[in-house]
Parts: C-alpha cells; structure tokens; sequence
C-alpha cells in the first residue's frame, strides 16, 4: 500500500489528479489495473489517505510543540519551522494536498475541514498564549493563524531545495518576518525622542520665544 500511495502522490504532484488514471497508477506500480482494486477501491479514496496522512503528521508534531515548556515565542518559532521543514521534506504529499484538496467529495472535505481545524487550533491557542503573556499583540486570532499559515503554505509553489538560501535560512526568515507583525511594542513615549529639535509631544518648543 505504501508503494501505491508513493506512486499516487508523484503522479498527482506531476500531472495533476485529475489527469491521472487508475491506469497511470496501476502502471506505476507494475500491477494490473484490476489487482489495484484489491488494494484501493477509487482514485478519490487515495486522495483522502494521502491528505490525512499529511494532516496526521502535521498535528502530531505541532501538538508536541504546543504541549511543550517552551515559552510562547519559541512555541511559535517552532510551529513555524515544523510547518516548513514538513512542506519541505514531504514537498510531494503537501503538494497534493494544498493543490488538490479541492477535489474531495463533500463528505471527504468534511472529515478534512475538520482536522485542519484542530490544527488551526493549536496555531491559535499558542498565539494566544502569548498574548496572556504580554508576548503578542491582541489581534483576531484566527485572522492571525490564517496569515501565518497562508504566507506558509504557499511555500510548496517555490521552494527549491537547490535554491541560493538553505531550509533554515528561509525558516528563520518567516519566523522574523511573521514574529514583528504580531510581537507586543512598548508604547510610545509622550516626551520628544532625541534630535527631535525641542519639540513637545504636543508639537510646541520646550523653549519660550525670545523677547
């Protein structure tokens, strides 16, 4: 089973699923298009396991990554990394499921919509976390957790593993960019900053105008 799902998750990734055949995956795996069924009852049915499978993984792991005592901000450093690294070594599986899931039956997408937010979850309550903790500002979590996990997942349509900067480059790059747009700033000082010229928060001279 776990050839045919090999076979099934490069074919999808390199023609698309719905230009690939039972035949193109009976043929990929040297079986006759009738003993594939021994093993698989539809394509729609691989489908679903490969996107499970890849949901699986990344729920595990980030279930982990929030149970641990890492503090708020390594917690999301972590998710972020593991959300990468997981496109990344997996580049094939996530493929299919970011660019395919479309394709699932009503009932497919139910049983999918509701792991992914589980996962959605856990990206959120780590935010939140956070937030408790004076880490994060209070922003919408789940508008948080969806464009952390948006400008993520569209990592799949450009990564190369031969690219100029490696996979940690790139994963400490999101993790900066993503972290100063939800880090808690202190609150600006109501007296002039340095080299302001002498000038008030109100706008006026420290100074009185000269006789």
């Amino acid at each position: 089973m776990a050839e045919i799902m090999a076979a099934a998750i490069q074919l999808f990734k390199d023609k698309g699923y719905h230009a690939t055949s039972m035949q193109d995956i009976a043929d990929a795996v040297g079986l006759q298009k009738g003993s594939l069924y021994h093993y698989i009852s539809s394509k729609e049915d691989l489908l679903i396991l490969i996107i499970r499978e890849a949901l699986a993984q990344y729920i595990s792991n980030l279930e982990e990554i929030a149970r641990s005592n890492l503090p708020p901000r390594d917690k999301f450093a972590e998710a972020v990394r593991h959300h990468l690294k997981g496109i990344a070594t997996n580049l094939g599986m996530l493929t299919v499921f970011l660019r395919e899931a479309h394709a699932l039956t009503p009932e497919q997408r139910a049983i999918v919509d509701r792991e992914t937010r589980r996962y959605n979850e856990l990206v959120e309550g780590i935010y939140q976390e956070g937030v408790a903790q004076g880490v994060f500002r209070p922003l919408n979590p789940k508008l948080v957790c969806r464009t952390v996990l948006g400008a993520c997942n569209w990592f799949y349509r450009w990564y190369r593993p031969d690219g100029p900067l490696s996979l940690e480059e790139m994963a400490d790059f999101f993790v900066d960019v993503l972290f100063r747009g939800i880090e808690a700033r202190p609150a600006a000082s109501e007296t002039a900053p340095p080299g302001s010229g002498g000038q008030s928060a109100a706008g006026g001279s420290d100074t009185s105008a000269g006789a």
